[in-house]
């Protein structure tokens, strides 16, 4: 009886303390970072971004005044092309569609011209920005850091957010 006893409590121990509702915690951390608001908030993200928008508001301009000057092609074809000859006539079309054409590649190579140097001041941010994370990780202890704007995240704790401690970290520099 006394055997079947201890067996008993030694297996109830087991399964007391064996069971994970008494193991160690977790010691796994992890932070997570919305890169687009550092990017908005620190100076080195402001200054990039701002440089983008001067430069899409200068090929915005560009854009706009090649635009104005087809409509004023046109309006010049049509008031024109009264009393004008078949060959001058085809000659005015044919230099109005160039126009035309050159206008869309102009439009065009603006665009590419910006996503290039979107793509460009995000290489550059971001390779500026990892030691940064890296530093901000260590003094937190985290294991893993995930950006918010990628990962399919549900649900977090803003108190794992390193964002706003990145933004510091990187004005400091």
């Amino acid at each position: 009886m006394l055997r079947t006893r201890t067996l008993s409590i030694a297996a109830l121990a087991a399964v007391l303390f064996g069971s994970p509702l008494h193991a160690q915690p977790d010691t796994t951390k992890i932070g997570a970072i919305n890169l687009s608001y550092v990017a908005r908030t620190s100076k080195a993200g402001k200054e990039g971004l701002a440089r983008i928008e001067e430069a899409g508001r200068k090929k915005s301009l560009e854009v706009e005044a090649k635009a104005a000057e087809l409509q004023k092609q046109q309006t010049e074809l049509q008031k024109t092309s009264i009393g004008l000859s078949a060959r001058a006539l085809a000659d005015l079309q044919r230099a109005f569609e160039k126009s035309r054409v050159d206008f869309d590649r102009l439009q065009q190579d603006a665009q590419k011209e910006l996503e290039a140097m979107q793509m460009q001041f995000e290489l550059e941010f971001r390779a500026r920005l990892a030691p940064v994370i890296d530093e901000v990780s260590k003094e937190k202890g985290l294991q893993f850091v995930f950006g918010l704007e990628q990962a399919a995240i549900i649900w977090w704790n803003r108190a794992a957010d390193i964002s706003d401690d990145v933004v510091k970290k990187l004005d400091a520099k």
